[in-house]
């Protein structure tokens, strides 16, 4: 069936061979690019996730208050 739908494709056996396998690589591709998560979530996530960079932040700028308003006293 693959491969009466892929003699269709004008060109040679190495442009037929080329659309196979990028349709392949392509449908194979669909749930790493289609999935719902947030980043950071997932099982081999280098990202961090949004609540720890948020809470860092929040940290950050309590951190940075704090500091000038003991500069300010002084």
């Amino acid at each position: 069936m693959i491969k009466q739908i892929l003699q269709k494709i004008p060109g040679g056996q190495n442009v037929q061979a080329f659309v196979g396998t990028s349709i392949l690589i392509g449908l194979c591709a669909i749930p790493v690019f289609g999935k719902d998560t947030k980043t950071g979530h997932d099982l081999f996530s280098q990202e961090k996730p949004q609540a720890i960079v948020e809470s860092e932040s929040k940290l950050r700028k309590d951190y940075m208050d704090t500091k000038k308003e003991q500069q300010q006293q002084q």
